[in-house]
C-alpha cells in the first residue's frame, strides 16, 4: 500500500505544470494586426481578411469576405460590444463571445483570442497544459477546451509574436495567419 501511495504521490507531482517563463508580449497592450483567418467546421468553411486594431481595453476587428461579398464589424471595450454586418444590421451585447455566437452561431472564444493572438495564456483560468520551444515560446497550450498551436513567430522589436496559430475546438477548427504586426502606436 504505501508502494503505491508513493508511487500516487510522485504520478501527482509530475503532472504539476511548471511556471511559464516571463513573456514580453503580456506587457503588449496596443497593437494592430492585419492578418487572414479560416474557420472550419463539419458542414462548412469560411475565410476572410482581418484587421485587428487593440488599445488597451477598446478595439475594432474587421472581417471582411474575399472579392469583398461582404465584411463583419465587432467594436468594443469591457462595458460592451457592437457588431455591424455587411448590410448594416447592428447587434449590441455585453461581450463579443456571446454576441458572435447569437449572430454567427458559432462559438469563438474571442475574449481569449485577445491573449493566444499574443502567444499567451489567457490569466483568467490556468492552462491544462502547455509546451515551450528552446526559447520559451508556446508551442502548444490547452486551455478551456482549446487546443492552440503555434506555427511560427515574428520578432518585432525585440517581442516575439505569432504569426500561425491553429486552434482546435469541439465544434471546429480556426487557423489565423498574421500577415502583418504593428505595436508602434496604433490608435483605435
Amino acid at each position: 500500500m504505501k508502494k503505491y501511495l508513493f508511487l500516487l504521490l510522485l504520478l501527482s507531482g509530475c503532472l504539476t505544470l511548471p511556471q511559464l517563463p516571463e513573456m514580453p508580449a503580456k506587457q503588449l497592450n496596443s497593437w494592430q494586426i492585419n492578418g487572414r483567418i479560416a474557420i472550419i467546421t463539419k458542414n462548412d468553411s469560411w475565410t476572410a481578411k482581418f484587421n485587428w486594431l487593440q488599445q488597451d481595453t477598446t478595439y475594432k476587428i474587421r472581417f471582411s469576405n474575399p472579392l469583398g461579398q461582404g465584411a463583419i464589424f465587432l467594436s468594443g471595450n469591457d462595458t460592451g460590444v457592437m457588431m455591424r454586418t455587411a448590410d448594416n444590421k447592428v447587434f449590441n451585447a455585453t461581450d463579443p463571445d456571446t454576441l458572435i455566437a447569437d449572430v454567427l452561431k458559432l462559438h469563438i472564444p474571442v475574449t481569449n483570442l485577445h491573449f493566444w493572438i499574443r502567444g499567451i495564456p489567457t490569466p483568467k483560468s490556468s492552462p491544462q497544459w502547455y509546451s515551450l520551444d528552446k526559447v520559451g515560446r508556446l508551442l502548444t497550450l490547452r486551455q478551456n477546451t482549446w487546443e492552440i498551436e503555434y506555427g511560427r513567430y515574428v520578432n518585432v522589436h525585440n517581442i516575439n509574436l505569432p504569426k500561425k496559430i491553429f486552434l482546435t475546438g469541439e465544434e471546429f477548427k480556426v487557423k489565423i495567419i498574421v500577415d502583418k504586426w504593428n505595436i508602434t502606436a496604433p490608435s483605435v
